[in-house]
């Protein structure tokens, strides 16, 4: 099992976005905290990764997300 993490930011007037040290290519947002979201983007980009180098997208993925301290997430 291969744990990505997701590290989501918010900036008042811009909205979210979101980042992963796991995945360097990684990079989305939008104007309100989607998590599915961010992990069909991750998953699109292992994806689009081990086809580049010829091998099987990971399947066995567990997401952790992360958001600033402080910053309330609508439920």
């Amino acid at each position: 099992m291969r744990t990505i993490r997701i590290l989501h930011h918010y900036e008042p007037g811009y909205g979210w976005s979101f980042d992963s040290p796991d995945i360097p290519e990684l990079i989305g947002g939008g104007d309100s905290y989607d998590a599915a979201g961010a992990e069909r983007a991750a998953q699109f980009a292992l994806a689009c990764n081990a086809e580049k180098r010829g091998v099987e997208a990971p399947d066995d993925l567990v997401f952790e997300h992360f958001v600033p301290a402080g910053v309330a997430v609508p439920a």
